[in-house]
């Protein structure tokens, strides 16, 4: 699927509809002293995340570098700060004592503006909308570099005066105040991002995200950025996607004479990976620029859909990576034309490797894989389940073809 950006201040974000890795330094430019390194903020945004893990308000830590500075996380959603008008904001706002409870629990004080007491609030120095990420009705809590997990020594001088002034109650009120005039928050959080100022009031006019997908500063990546982007996916793409492939036990499905697809194969890590044991792989992927083919692989750019209309081979294994909602949502198939067009593509007996969405506090992933495993009993029997992955609790399912 394809890749979006957030560019911040201390690191890139890059996002895909299962992960978000965080590169910090990814612009090369030097910090305000009294956030410390680049290595401080990665410090602590890590160590936010390792205490964190298995509480639903959170991403879940997947993996990371140390050499470069990269985090990888569960992705939480689309950010509250450009789809506010979208959701029940009062329903959201019940969700942040919860929240708050756990960040006490696992030690870790989070920043909010009240914490500089020599310093006089304006009206827009509020909590921002943009630390919130909602996925389905949750809300998710975002963005650790400038937090304190305690008993850590990763913060400047004047990061412990600030600290030294925390209070759990407090930062309850600055979450919950935020969320009761969630149009405030948004155009305050806008005007700190703009910088010329005279442009305030006809974008908040605007819908929040039609102004967010404009503001190319933060959403547009300079190419030095994508880049870097590509060098990091290089390294470390095909080590997430080996890790995959033996958890899943894919390897055991395949001989040299296997015809395999990836569908939904992104950057293609999958393919290019299985190529080397198989006898051919197809790659589908609509959004993501693919490498050059190889002896053994080769691409479609395009749609499920218009895959399924090429009038393609038939295969003996079929991948369906955490792409199923995806092909409903997007391709306005039901789940059983999903699976129907999954049958049309194998041979009698070919196996279909399914990988669900997350389904941890996820009710529409949870609904949308129900009905998936009953379109999927009327064309093909289980032949293996487990656990795909920790975070989300994803599960696998292979499939043979009756």
């Amino acid at each position: 699927m394809e890749t979006k950006y957030a560019i911040g201040k201390t690191s890139g974000v890059f996002i895909n509809d299962s992960t978000v890795t965080k590169i910090f330094n990814i612009r090369n430019k030097a910090l305000k002293a009294t956030r410390g390194s680049y290595r401080d903020c990665y410090n602590r945004e890590l160590e936010c995340l390792k205490r964190l893990s298995g509480s639903p308000h959170f991403p879940q830590l997947i993996s990371n570098n140390d050499e470069s500075m990269a985090i990888q996380m569960t992705q939480v959603g689309d950010s509250l700060y450009h789809t506010w008008p979208e959701y029940n904001i009062p329903d959201l706002r019940t969700q942040c004592e919860k929240i708050v409870e756990e960040l006490d629990r696992a030690q870790v004080q989070y920043f909010y503006p009240g914490l500089n007491k020599d310093y006089k609030l304006k009206i827009w120095d509020i909590f921002p909308l943009s630390n919130f990420c909602v996925d389905d009705t949750e809300l998710v809590l975002i963005d650790f570099e400038t937090a304190n997990p305690i008993g850590t020594d990763w913060l400047t001088d004047h990061y412990k005066k600030l600290y030294a002034n925390y209070s759990s109650a407090e930062l309850l009120e600055y979450m919950q105040n935020s969320l009761i005039d969630a149009n405030h928050a948004w155009v305050s959080e806008l005007r700190r991002k703009l910088v010329d100022k005279t442009k305030l009031t006809g974008l908040s006019e605007q819908p929040p995200r039609e102004v967010w997908s404009n503001m190319t500063k933060f959403t547009q990546p300079s190419e030095k950025i994508v880049k870097e982007w590509k060098n990091y996916q290089k390294r470390f793409g095909k080590d997430e996607a080996n890790d995959r492939i033996d958890k899943i036990g894919m390897r055991d499905l395949l001989t040299p004479e296997t015809r395999l697809v990836d569908i939904g194969c992104n950057e293609g890590y999958f393919s290019k990976e299985l190529g080397k044991n198989v006898k051919s792989v197809v790659g589908v992927e609509p959004h993501v620029e693919l490498s050059d083919p190889t002896k053994t692989v080769t691409w479609f750019k395009g749609t499920f859909n218009e895959f399924l209309e090429s009038d393609p081979e038939k295969f003996d294994v079929l991948l369906s990576l955490a792409v199923s909602i995806q092909l409903r949502d997007y391709g306005g198939l039901t789940e059983q034309e999903i699976v129907d067009g999954y049958a049309s593509l194998l041979v009698p007996g070919g196996v279909v490797v399914h990988e669900t969405q997350k389904l941890d506090q996820r009710p529409n992933n949870q609904e949308h894989t129900k009905w998936m495993l009953e379109a999927f009993a009327t064309k093909f029997e289980i032949i293996a389940h487990g656990q795909a992955r920790a975070g989300g609790k994803r599960e696998y399912y292979h499939f043979r073809k009756k």
